[in-house]
């Protein structure tokens, strides 16, 4: 079937609703009509006419069919598929595999017997199976097959616009939505011109989880975003082709100037042929249009801003966005480097992440000069009571090494003049066994907190409006039951 067909100024979709909206969003279809049944086809004898679900539902309400002109979800899927590569997919979605098993899974399936395998597991339950679409997990899913899980999945009555809002460049140029622990899957590969993976047929399935208010494809048991409504939505509207986002979030380096023993076991920098593939993302990024028109950009999740030359050459660049979020770890944040970023930016916001009160906590957790940070931090703090800053927000990772130092902490931020103290849990990148980051964690069983760190957030310090523990929000009524309180 010659692809291109599809590729009209006229198109007519007939069926559901909400189905046809949804076909359009995918194949960037901006200008169409959509008909529920299709009764006179005289008048629309020069549109090409796409029935929105499968031939067999829909053969009886149809003429023949000649001349190229109706197409059915058949024929969407077959194009979907029609540039997917299995084993550039299965590479990009497990681009840093943590666990021996992971890279022994990835070599054994992108190997060609497996493919074949797969192959004839969805012959014997065809790719329209409801039931195969549940059961096997999206990152060894066809094009094809992500879309009519999304089209087929059911709206829930959750409100979250981040996966359409929100573009994080990781590591290799890998481009994903929201948080790449609450998504499963990435939209794609960083490219330069109009293909840039943003916007590509496979981002715009994933984002349409997202506009459908189905969510198939997010962790919905641990995102942080998703606001509860009373009602699932009952339909959709004309969806748009193309999305820019709010916020272009940038983690692709983790060459830093510290060793924080929750993210790695040694220091990490980036060796020469590392830094040549992280230049060439960065020029790709600094050509993308969604990058140089996103309203804010923040740098960086992973790493440190000002010791990675990505990151630096990003700074260094012509781009003056009204918004520059800064995570940092702070040691090297001085006057100089402040002196780069002032007037180039309607408004700078900056995280620092700290995670002790003590010199002797630091140390052992973070392995830097706790009086020099304390410098730099003073003097962002009277910038930021100054104006001259958006906020200046602390950040603490709770863990058993240095719970005992939250309230210090607090007292700490109002001396510097902190905006935000935000407390998060402790997350396991690798670095841990299992034993000890239950150890280290204070959460039980994933859902209550430790005694001694529960009876410590009784303090009614932390009611203050700037402390953030939205982090242990769900534990705490499960913690307080356990403890009869």
């Amino acid at each position: 079937m010659p692809y291109n067909c599809l590729v009209s100024p006229k198109i007519l979709l007939v069926g559901d609703a909400r189905i046809c909206p949804q076909v359009a969003y995918v194949m960037a279809w901006q200008d169409y009509e959509r008909v529920e049944r299709l009764t006179a086809v005289n008048k629309y004898a020069s549109y090409k006419i796409v029935i929105c679900d499968f031939k067999r539902r829909w053969r009886r309400y149809l003429p023949s069919r000649g001349g190229g002109r109706y197409f059915y979800l058949d024929d969407i899927c077959r194009e979907l598929d029609q540039d997917y590569s299995f084993t550039e997919r299965l590479s990009l979605v497990m681009i840093r595999p943590k666990t021996r098993g992971k890279r022994l899974v990835k070599r054994l399936v992108s190997r060609p017997f497996m493919q074949v395998m797969l192959n004839w597991l969805r012959s014997l339950v065809t790719f329209r199976s409801q039931f195969w679409l549940k059961m096997i997990s999206p990152k060894v899913m066809k094009p094809s097959e992500l879309f009519l899980r999304v089209l087929w999945a059911k709206p829930t009555n959750l409100v979250c616009n981040r996966l359409e809002s929100v573009c994080l460049v990781e590591e290799g140029g890998v481009l994903w939505g929201c948080c790449v622990g609450m998504v499963k899957i990435p939209f794609g590969q960083i490219a330069d011109g109009e293909n840039d993976g943003y916007n590509s047929r496979w981002a715009r399935i994933i984002k349409l989880s997202s506009l459908n208010h189905s969510y198939c494809f997010c962790d919905r048991k641990r995102c942080l975003y998703a606001q509860y409504q009373a009602t699932p939505d009952p339909g959709l509207k004309a969806l748009p082709t193309k999305h820019m986002p709010v916020m272009v979030g940038v983690s692709l380096d983790p060459t830093c100037n510290l060793h924080c023993q929750s993210c790695r076991k040694k220091p990490l920098v980036a060796d020469s042929s590392e830094q040549a593939q992280m230049a060439d993302v960065v020029t790709k990024l600094l050509n993308a249009e969604y990058f140089r028109q996103a309203p804010c950009v923040s740098l960086a999740g992973m790493g440190e801003v000002f010791y990675s030359p990505a990151y630096q050459k990003l700074l260094q660049s012509d781009c003056k966005f009204n918004e520059l979020l800064i995570f940092s770890n702070g040691t090297l944040f001085d006057d100089n480097q402040w002196a780069k970023l002032q007037g180039k930016y309607q408004k700078i916001g900056v995280l620092i992440s700290v995670d002790a009160a003590t010199a002797t906590t630091y140390r052992k957790i973070r392995g830097g000069d706790f009086n020099g940070l304390l410098q730099n931090l003073t003097k962002l703090g009277l910038r930021y009571a100054q104006g001259e800053m958006g906020y200046f927000d602390l950040n603490f990772v709770v863990q058993r090494d240095n719970f005992h130092e939250m309230v210090d902490f607090i007292h700490l931020a109002q001396r510097l003049h902190a905006h935000k103290v935000n407390f998060t849990r402790l997350n396991n990148w690798g670095t841990y066994t299992k034993r000890e980051y239950r150890h280290k964690s204070l959460i039980i069983k994933g859902k209550y907190l430790n005694r001694e760190l529960y009876t410590l957030l009784q303090n009614p310090l932390f009611n203050d409006p700037m402390v953030n523990l939205t982090a242990f929000q769900p534990y705490l009524a499960n913690s307080a039951k356990r403890y009869g309180e």
